[in-house]
């Protein structure tokens, strides 16, 4: 979900494998429908109107990003404010809209409760039951929703190794 902070989230994308590790690399995705369906109703009802703050990099994030060069991080858009939960706009369903190494803060809501909140949902929307995980082979070319799913790729292979990727991106709409 590296384009959340964005106005306007690539609604499709398409990859298919150049560079295989002999090992690991998969990919997995999170179907955010099920995992927000599944929620409590008490729950649903606390996020349904939340807006998280998207930025280029959380100080909050569990992970760090390779530093951007001085050209790329003058491109770096502003931060971006969208729902904790979206609404498909084909489908009409709901969907968390969660990624936890872009969301800076929740308006309204003090630093740690927004923290532990993203927690709680990353934690939950994570577990196996929503998960599809993808098992690269040479041909292979995926298209998925994105407004449908979080992916990440597994850094489990030999970093010496190359994982490399063509990637192609729909434009989308902005997150309601």
């Amino acid at each position: 979900m590296e384009y959340t902070i964005t106005r306007r989230r690539p609604r499709r994308r398409c990859c298919s494998r150049s560079s295989l590790p002999r090992h690991g690399g998969d990919t997995q995705y999170v179907n955010v429908h099920e995992a927000y369906d599944d929620l409590p109703a008490a729950t649903k009802e606390q996020i349904d109107e939340l807006k998280a703050v998207h930025v280029y990099l959380s100080k909050y994030s569990p992970r760090e990003l390779r530093p951007l060069s001085e050209g790329s991080a003058r491109q770096v858009p502003p931060p971006g404010v969208h729902p904790l939960v979206r609404t498909h706009p084909e489908n009409g369903r709901k969907a968390l809209y969660l990624n936890p190494v872009r969301i800076e803060s929740i308006v309204g809501m003090a630093d740690q409760e927004a923290l532990n909140l993203v927690s709680e949902l990353m934690e939950h929307a994570l577990q196996k039951k929503y998960e599809y995980r993808h098992q690269w082979h040479y041909g292979d070319f995926v298209i998925w929703d994105n407004r449908s799913v979080i992916h990440k790729a597994n850094p489990d292979y030999n970093m010496t190794e190359r994982r490399y990727l063509y990637r192609l991106m729909l434009k989308g709409e902005k997150p309601v």
